[in-house]
């Protein structure tokens, strides 16, 4: 009865993670629904339609420039946490984490293998706490960078929708608070350090939905993107979807409105955005297929000789 028991224990959790991933997806689902009902297919075909090679190219360095300060943050907070890590390894592991959260739900399932990661490119301390430093750089981290992005929203919003504003810069409070806990190890110097890769990670990632609104539309005056965009890219922080679409054509449909242009052009640019950033991650999936193929081609040999025995 007792083998019964512990058989059955992990059975409410991989219920819960279904339930919850299969809700993620259907509001992401139903969310992109909704543009379809309202716009047709016209947002994805303009803004497919409206990206030159040479924003893809640009698109693909904002997105390099975004991994590479993501893992330099990394590192420093986790090399606080006694894991030392290799800069090149690192952004291995936070590109493939950047495709991995672009196509799973909820956004984080890739920082989760980033943290879990069973490689030989980290050096931990032995025991049992090992791992919990792992997933506690990586929250941090994570916790930092969504501080920030919550905060510059609510610098775009206070004086034009204050409700929003200070909804946005209560989560970044929040978010600071709980990052906090693993943070309060670093010197001042190397918090410093951290906020200021933070912030360069979200002018990486707003540039880009600036280079969208330049290409998918023109006529949309270049001083209102930054603001724009800052706002866009905040909603993709909310764990919700499948890597932030939904949210963020509804969040750019939104400001475009509030900013006094068409909701449609917003969603429209939003897609752009989406199209851009998801290629930009690309380089994760090789990196992801490069890391598993042994495992695969291993798991493969053991089955052979299981076979043969």
């Amino acid at each position: 009865m007792s083998d019964t028991l512990v058989a059955s224990r992990p059975r409410p959790r991989r219920v819960r993670l279904v339930v919850g991933a299969t809700l993620q997806v259907g509001l992401t689902l139903g969310l992109l629904g909704l543009v379809v009902t309202q716009w047709g297919l016209s947002p994805f075909t303009s803004a497919a339609r409206a990206l030159p090679w040479w924003a893809v190219v640009a698109g693909l360095g904002l997105g390099a420039a975004g991994v590479v300060l993501q893992a330099l943050r990394w590192r420093l907070v986790a090399r606080h946490l006694q894991i030392s890590l290799p800069v090149g390894p690192a952004v291995a592991r936070c590109w493939q984490a950047a495709f991995l959260n672009s196509v799973l739900p909820g956004g984080v399932a890739g920082d989760a293998l980033r943290a879990a990661d069973d490689s030989s490119d980290a050096e931990a301390p032995d025991g049992r706490r090992a791992l919990a430093s792992g997933f506690a750089a990586v929250a941090a981290e994570r916790l930092v960078g969504t501080t920030v992005v919550l905060v510059a929203a609510a610098v775009a919003l206070l004086g034009s929708v204050p409700l929003v504003g200070v909804a946005c810069l209560a989560g970044g409070v929040v978010t600071a608070a709980v990052a906090w806990r693993w943070l309060r190890v670093l010197p001042l110097r190397d918090l410093a350090l951290v906020l200021l890769l933070s912030v360069a990670g979200w002018a990486a990632f707003v540039g880009m939905f600036v280079l969208a609104v330049v290409v998918v539309a023109p006529d949309v005056e270049v001083s209102l993107a930054p603001g724009l965009a800052t706002v866009s890219v905040a909603a993709m922080s909310v764990p919700v979807t499948v890597g932030g679409w939904g949210t963020r054509e509804a969040a750019a449909g939104w400001i475009f409105m509030v900013r006094g242009l068409d909701m449609g052009t917003g969603v429209t640019v939003s897609i752009g955005y989406g199209i851009l950033a998801l290629l930009s991650t690309l380089p994760g999936a090789a990196i992801l297929a490069v890391r598993v193929a042994p495992r695969w081609r291993e798991a493969g040999r053991a089955r052979h000789r299981r076979r043969v025995g």
